[in-house]
């Protein structure tokens, strides 16, 4: 496949609060594969739809407390598209974030000495609009991560878009209206989704009628995700969730409530009501960014998707443009 190249639009200078974890903000041990993003130990690609632009990221540390991200686009950037984005590049790493409290807290209790001494300054990070965390908590749904990552692959490979910007190839994701008029037997027969199939139409047209940036001004949020047929409070809440940024919230699959019982509560599992009650009891308000830490620190010595090395761009555009 032959990428669309981006040319370079702009240049944003974006401030942290201290201390800022880069590496460990921008990449996630525990992250599955979506070639949306790419990260070294030092620098950071990422995709970005704003609007019905296509922008590629590229973010390195600039100084102590200050980050440099480099804006490519093939589409017509003005100067009003700058706050918008740096703003979405804000909200979505916490780089204005004090974390002073919750390292405080976390400081006394012994499970988090490492992951605090690996991770001191780790923000959450939750890079896609309301429209892509959508699609993604509807593909994590009773899937396996391998499952996930193979209908993820699926729909940008049929509808999203490939360019290469500051040396890398990457995906970029599709909008809500870019998909609008595909019936739901061409994603169930084509992009294999499953039960899934009839939920992306119901998506698409709902952020194609309020907008995804409309709708992340709103305050319940929550409740506007149920006006989706076949979305419940549940899935609605995991949206909901990541867009707000909330530190308290706290999401429990099988594999995490096994973690963070052997972590908190020294046993090899136990059920989620347990480990939600000893989480809220070792970090009230912090509930979220505490088992943030402790998961990713179980996956840093054998991450999901391992950091590039910086002489290994050329290797991942080869295998990227053309696979075998």
């Amino acid at each position: 496949m032959t990428p669309r190249r981006l040319p370079q639009a702009d240049t944003l200078r974006l401030s942290t609060t201290g201390p800022f974890d880069f590496r460990h903000t921008l990449w996630k041990p525990s992250h599955f594969a979506t070639a949306l993003e790419a990260h070294t130990p030092n620098e950071s690609w990422r995709t970005f739809r704003l609007d019905e632009l296509v922008c590629g990221v590229h973010l390195r540390p600039d100084g102590p407390s200050g980050l440099a991200a480099d804006i490519y686009t093939d589409g017509e950037w003005k100067p009003h598209h700058r706050q918008p984005l740096t703003q979405r590049l804000t909200n979505s790493y916490g780089l204005n974030e004090n974390l002073a409290e919750f390292t405080d807290l976390a400081k006394k209790i012994p499970a988090m000495t490492q992951p605090l001494a690996a991770f001191d300054g780790m923000r959450q990070s939750c890079p896609e609009d309301l429209f892509e965390i959508a699609v993604i908590a509807l593909l994590l749904q009773n899937a396996t991560v391998a499952r996930t990552a193979q209908m993820m692959r699926n729909l940008l490979t049929h509808y999203g878009h490939v360019v290469h910007f500051a040396g890398l190839t990457l995906r970029a994701f599709f909008t809500p209206t870019e998909i609008i008029g595909i019936p739901a037997e061409t994603f169930r027969e084509r992009d294999r989704l499953g039960y899934r199939d009839k939920y992306l139409p119901r998506f698409a047209a709902f952020f194609a009628e309020d907008g995804t940036q409309e709708l992340a001004g709103a305050n319940d949020l929550a409740t506007r995700f149920q006006e989706i047929k076949g979305v419940g409070p549940y899935t609605a809440a995991v949206i909901a969730s990541h867009a707000s940024r909330d530190h308290s919230a706290l999401g429990l699959d099988v594999w995490n409530c096994k973690i963070l019982a052997r972590r908190l509560l020294n046993i090899d599992d136990a059920p989620a009501e347990d480990v939600q009650a000893r989480i809220t009891e070792l970090f009230p308000g912090y509930q979220g960014l505490a088992a943030l830490y402790l998961i990713e620190h179980e996956y840093l010595t054998a991450p999901v998707v391992p950091l590039l090395h910086p002489d290994g761009l050329a290797a991942w555009n080869d295998a990227f443009e053309k696979p075998v």
